[in-house]
């Protein structure tokens, strides 16, 4: 068993990320970027609890008039203590050049909020789309889903329950699936999970997510733990019978992994491209063999 202080490291990218501040950087300036030149409906309310907010960006044009699209939803991560909505659309761009609405939604933060209360608003974030997406020119129809770290951890719980509606597909980054140690570790000094709590909320002992196909994809520049979860939860989705990718991308790490999120220009963008079925123009081929590896 670890020790306190090493298991707080294997909770800890930051530990082995070349360079999260900077990184966390690049997230605000392509996000305030993407308010400004995108159209954008900013701070909507999908559900009335602390947090329920959601930044929506149309495919259509200002002023026109079109076919529904479908639509990219991205849930932040941050240990369910950092970070928001302002924060998550730095991948709004490339999704909406490609014929897609993206909407990044938030779903307040500990301690002021517990996690059963973050799924429940990731779930409530999805049926509301569901319901009222046509108002935005999205096809609830067509909705996919995309979440980093604790977004990736509160997607497969929030798609585990038969009370969310169903997506197309769900790419999960770098995420925590079995919250079991969390008890132990520095991050459980905000969210306050107890042992019974943090196996309730574990993906791991739950359905697999109600999607069509998962994405997994995890970066080379994380603790063994990161990449342990990421291969465990991999392997649970295959012996479900559930259709699951799962991929390890050479030279990246836990902040930097999800900026690549339908980047046309990089394997995982390809790879996550391809999983939507969203092919932009001819510079998304097939992912170079040895850029991006199967986990094992």
């Amino acid at each position: 068993m670890c020790e306190p202080s090493s298991l707080d490291r294997e909770y800890s990218p930051s530990t082995v990320a070349r360079d999260p501040d900077g990184t966390l950087r690049r997230y605000r300036e392509r996000s305030d970027t993407a308010r400004s030149r995108l159209d954008a409906h900013l701070a909507v309310r999908y559900g009335m609890e602390r947090g329920e907010w959601c930044h929506v960006f149309p495919a259509v044009e200002p002023g026109t008039r079109g076919p529904e699209t479908p639509a990219v939803v991205f849930v932040h991560g941050g240990h369910w203590q950092e970070s928001g909505i302002d924060d998550a659309c730095f991948a709004a761009e490339p999704v909406v050049a490609v014929g897609c609405a993206f909407v990044a939604v938030g779903y307040g933060l500990a301690p002021t909020r517990t996690v059963p209360g973050m799924i429940a608003s990731v779930g409530r974030a999805l049926t509301w789309l569901a319901e009222v997406g046509p108002l935005f020119g999205i096809d609830p129809d067509r909705l996919h889903v995309a979440g980093s770290s604790a977004g990736a951890h509160l997607l497969a719980a929030a798609l585990a329950d038969p009370d969310t509606p169903r997506v197309r597909g769900a790419c999960l980054l770098s995420g925590l699936y079995d919250l079991t140690e969390i008890p132990r570790t520095y991050v459980n000094d905000a969210v306050g999970l107890t042992p019974v709590l943090a196996r309730t909320c574990s993906p791991l002992w739950m359905e697999p997510p109600r999607c069509d196909s998962v994405l997994l994809a995890v970066g080379q520049h994380e603790t063994p733990t990161y990449l342990r979860q990421h291969e465990t939860y991999a392997a649970h989705l295959a012996d479900a019978g559930s259709p699951v990718t799962a991929l390890t991308v050479p030279d990246r790490d836990h902040f930097d992994l999800p900026l690549d999120l339908a980047d046309p220009e990089t394997p995982l963008g390809r790879a996550c491209l391809a999983h939507l079925g969203q092919v932009p123009h001819p510079r998304v081929q097939h992912i170079p063999e040895g850029t991006v590896t199967p986990a094992r």
